[in-house]
């Protein structure tokens, strides 16, 4: 790739991942859910990122509740907080995850709430989706497993005006099946993972096999890496008579491991490098 495209590629990517997504992955390079304040803001701007908008994407975590901080004397330690830790986990556990069982019917949370607490309720759907719910259609939200753990205190602090229940939905296989394809919109999920799996796939036939552990490994391992990682969590882990004909979820996990071993030990040399002793 030419300079000028590289650049290009980048500048995309930073426009589009400037963000929580970023975070998330640098703390799965490290392999660990907590990193001083001076490690993660550089490696932000490792990744090209101003200091300003490093410091921002930090700040504006913190105040939506994905990041806490805790003190050490005159430094900071910054660890994955609340839905958003819960997703990481489910990220980082996707290779192992087996699919879920079905049993008949989904569990459902079931809510309707008033433009006049749409704070309460887009907040409601964004912890809903990091759990692994489905929107099966406005105010119905689904899942495989009871995921209202992920909620939070969501579900004690309903709002004057807003009715939220859970409940239990139903269905015979082919209804569940149809309604999976809806509620986690499988063939836009589906058509996103291949575009992956080519990218990968090419990435790596194009690459060394041993990498250097450097920043800009870090930078190649994160524009391939972050995206398709954290497009996993679209993913509500099937069971086989739930999931789509040549459905791509698998052969997305492979590639991702396939990049991961040709990039991540060296990324993760290079963080630890970082955090010193």
């Amino acid at each position: 790739m030419n300079d000028n495209a590289s650049d290009e590629a980048r500048h995309r990517f930073l426009a589009r991942g400037a963000g929580p997504g970023i975070v998330a992955f640098l703390f799965g390079v490290a392999g660990r859910t907590a990193l001083p304040g001076q490690v993660l803001h550089r490696l932000l701007t490792d990744l090209e990122m101003t200091d300003t908008a490093a410091r921002a994407v930090i700040a504006r975590m913190r105040r939506d509740g994905q990041l806490e901080s805790v003190r050490h004397g005159r430094t900071a330690e910054y660890r994955l907080a609340g839905p958003f830790l819960e997703s990481f986990h489910r990220v980082r556990d996707s290779g192992t995850r087996r699919p879920t069982p079905w049993t008949g019917a989904y569990h459902a949370v079931l809510h309707q709430v008033p433009e006049s607490r749409r704070a309460y309720r887009d907040a409601l759907r964004r912890a809903a989706v990091l759990g692994g719910f489905g929107i099966l259609q406005p105010g119905v939200l689904i899942s495989l497993t009871d995921r209202t753990a992920a909620l939070g205190d969501l579900l004690t602090t309903v709002p004057d005006g807003a009715r939220v229940y859970r409940a239990m939905l139903t269905m015979d296989v082919h209804e569940a099946a149809a309604a999976a394809w809806d509620a986690w919109n499988l063939a836009e999920v589906g058509a996103l993972y291949r575009t992956h799996v080519a990218t990968l796939t090419k990435a790596v036939r194009e690459s060394d096999e041993h990498q250097p552990p450097t920043a800009e490994t870090l930078r190649r391992f994160t524009e391939l890496g972050r995206l398709p990682f954290v497009d996993t969590l679209r993913d509500p882990g099937l069971p086989p008579e739930l999931v789509p004909p040549d459905w791509p979820g698998p052969a997305l996990q492979r590639a991702t491991v396939e990049v991961a071993r040709r990039f991540a030990p060296a990324a993760n040399a290079y963080v630890m490098s970082l955090l010193g002793p």
